[in-house]
């Protein structure tokens, strides 16, 4: 009998491939957001599920725009997390829209840069989302902070992400709509590089009784 160690990479939206964005626009496109919005319409109603998903992100101490969770890995050492997780997250942050900014086992951290780029399209407005990832480890844990640096509108105006909807209400109904939905894209991104970050810290192993492996 063998042991087969699969590191399996969950994708919410399809397999991971190294030059591959973890959300696209044609994967949020199809990304059911009633379980945010409330409602069964299959509709993207990105202005209630932007209300909904408000309590994802916080505004923090520095005044920034941010996401934290704490990953409990109980029994692992801190250099085998970091082993675990460094080749998913290489492959994660692989592509044309992202940079890699710290790769330190030393210090258990790992920060990437990425943009969601044109992630959702309105009739005059394209909207993308600058995120930055931050992975610290530590024996036991991984703690995962995901930031909004901002949204990018028609590819040249920034918008601030914490003057903006669900962080301060906007009585101009398209704004308000745009921006939500770049809230609502970036919760969905920080959903799956949880997921995907969690499945690489913990690889599989499965017994195999075939022995044309």
């Amino acid at each position: 009998m063998k042991n087969t160690l699969i590191v399996a990479g969950l994708l919410l939206f399809g397999s991971l491939q190294a030059s591959a964005q973890l959300l696209t626009a044609e994967s949020f496109e199809k990304t059911n957001i009633d379980k945010y919005d409330g409602k069964s319409d299959k509709v993207q109603q990105y202005v209630p599920a932007a209300e909904a998903l408000k309590s994802r992100f916080e505004i923090d101490k520095n005044n920034q725009v941010v996401s934290s969770q704490v990953i409990e890995l109980s029994g692992m050492d801190k250099d085998k997390i970091y082993d675990n997780i460094n080749g998913w997250f290489a492959k994660a942050f692989a592509d044309k829209n992202s940079t890699i900014k710290t790769n330190d086992k030393e210090k258990g951290q790992l920060v990437a840069n990425t943009v969601l780029r044109n992630i959702v399209k309105f009739p005059h407005q394209i909207v993308s989302v600058n995120m930055t990832v931050r992975i610290d480890v530590k024996d036991g844990k991984i703690r995962l902070s995901n930031t909004i640096n901002n949204y990018i509108i028609n590819s040249d105006t920034e918008w601030d992400a914490k003057k903006r909807y669900p962080f301060v209400d906007d009585q101009e109904a398209l704004r308000k709509k745009v921006s939500s939905s770049g809230y609502v894209a970036a919760c969905i991104f920080t959903e799956i590089v949880a997921e995907q970050l969690k499945d690489a810290a913990t690889p599989k192993v499965t017994n195999d009784t075939d022995d044309d492996w």
